[in-house]
């Protein structure tokens, strides 16, 4: 299918971000493939901070614009899954409130999807990053077991086809991202990787405050996942008994380049 073509829904959780979210939106409405619909979840937030603020923007964006509340934050799994069964376009891709993309995000991604479910690109934290190695040749290749391993897959450059959704799990307020992607590929998913920068964000993806526990949090939340996943897909107890290996060795090192540049 020519990318042009493509009809896309973009899914945005948002929480407390009235500032970061406009710089969110910015960069979806500068995208060389504009997206059909734009669904942003607010997932609780407080009265002040509330998405209700651009509801008197809607018209200004040259897509269309879809606000969702939760009464109560239920966490990033559940506004995901809440947009996804919102929109209805044949591909979805996911942002965060505070995070951008490059303009040429949606259409390089649609035109490299091919056979693949779910596509998969580069993020960076700074935007000098991400536009400085920008591949002009970029490589797609298929994601196995092994590469969800070695290497973080960003739910925020994630593009996916309807018939390849898999849901995030709501009982995990992190790590969710990575069990969804373990489990597109348990079912027969084809997840593949596009090889050139697409994200970037304007924050850590760790808080400066309290570093060691957040990393604490996320590894025991990983740890977690992995149990889940070996319940729930036995014929995976190898591969799952080594992320569970593989992240006991990393978090030490974790915490001990954190407390380097601390």
């Amino acid at each position: 299918m020519d990318a042009k073509l493509m009809e896309i829904s973009v899914v945005i959780p948002y929480y407390n971000s009235p500032k970061s979210i406009l710089k969110a939106l910015d960069s979806v409405s500068q995208q060389t493939l504009l997206p059909r619909e734009v669904i942003i979840v607010d997932d609780g937030s407080d009265l002040d901070k509330s998405i209700q603020f651009l509801q008197v923007q809607k018209n200004n964006y040259p897509f269309e614009l879809k606000l969702i509340y939760h009464k109560k934050n239920l966490g990033a799994p559940s506004a995901r899954n809440n947009g996804i069964r919102e929109a209805i376009y044949d591909y979805i891709a996911f942002l965060d409130a505070d995070d951008c993309w490059l303009e040429t995000k949606l259409e390089n991604q649609a035109r490299a999807i091919g056979n693949y479910d779910l596509l998969y690109a580069n993020y960076t934290e700074e935007m000098a990053k991400a536009e400085s190695s920008i591949n002009s040749q970029p490589v797609v290749r298929a994601v196995s077991y092994l590469d969800i391993l070695k290497k973080n897959l960003s739910p925020v450059t994630l593009i996916v086809k309807r018939k390849g959704i898999v849901l995030f799990d709501e009982r995990f307020r992190r790590c969710d991202d990575f069990k969804m992607s373990i489990e597109a590929l348990a079912i027969g998913n084809k997840i593949g990787f596009l090889d050139m920068n697409v994200s970037y964000g304007f924050k850590k993806a760790i808080g400066g405050g309290g570093l060691t526990k957040s990393l604490l949090k996320m590894s025991l939340s990983y740890l977690k996942a992995c149990l889940y996943l070996i319940f729930e897909y036995p014929k995976l107890t190898f591969v799952i008994i080594l992320f569970i290996l593989f992240e006991i060795i990393k978090f030490p090192i974790r915490c001990l380049k954190v407390y380097l540049l601390s």
